[in-house]
């Protein structure tokens, strides 16, 4: 899996959650400040990208988490291909 491949995942499921499109999510875009994410959603968001991408991501990485690309990040560093 290439870190693309993941950004789009991760941007497909952030899109899904939060009722909007895929295209409007950009790497910078903030979590709680740009997108809205509350802590009951960043809960559900996590739960699908576990089960979307097969790992178990710690609360510590989720409450680190302020950007999508830091999403991606964390989970390129875990799946992506080296």
């Amino acid at each position: 899996m290439t870190y693309t491949e993941v950004e789009t995942i991760v941007k497909e499921v952030l899109a899904k959650q939060l009722s909007m499109e895929a295209a409007q999510i950009n790497p910078d875009s903030r979590l709680v400040e740009d997108l809205g994410v509350d802590s009951f959603g960043s809960v559900e968001i996590a739960f699908e990208l576990e089960e979307k991408f097969s790992i178990k991501i710690p609360d510590a990485a989720l409450y680190e988490a302020k950007t999508v690309k830091s999403i991606v990040d964390y989970i390129a560093s875990v799946k992506v291909e080296k």
